[in-house]
């Protein structure tokens, strides 16, 4: 009897296990918070584009995704990841545009938690 109600006590605390390990998205997307940079602001290629974003998630955020994009390329500029298998992430970089001629552009930056749910935003800035 002892040992039934402990392995009821062990099983109710592993939420998985009751979800039969499922690992589908659950309809809760990341929260993504982009800080910097701002929407159309403007930078030089020697101050290069400085990113602090902060990504919040349940299920842990699994993959995060940046990239630059100038309007009708194929490919972008900039493009990396990073996998911190966290709840909460608070990201701080600067991005080199050493190279990067003047124009318009856009930072793509898509957030997925272990269960595959996605969160994407856009900041568009220019270059002089």
């Amino acid at each position: 009897m002892l040992a039934s109600i402990a392995a009821v006590c062990l099983l109710t605390a592993c939420e998985d296990l009751f979800e039969d390990g499922s690992m589908q998205p659950d309809g809760s997307s990341p929260s993504l918070t982009i800080k910097n940079p701002t929407q159309n602001q403007t930078i030089t290629p020697t101050q290069g584009l400085q990113v602090y974003i902060t990504v919040v998630d349940k299920d842990e955020v699994d993959n995060i995704n940046f990239s630059v994009q100038s309007p009708g390329a194929e490919s972008p500029l900039v493009d990396f990841d990073m996998m911190p298998h966290k709840t909460v992430v608070e990201f701080d970089t600067l991005m080199s545009l050493e190279g990067i001629v003047p124009g318009s552009y856009t930072l793509k930056i898509t957030a997925k938690d272990k269960r595959t749910n996605l969160s994407e935003k856009e900041i568009s800035f220019t270059v002089q």
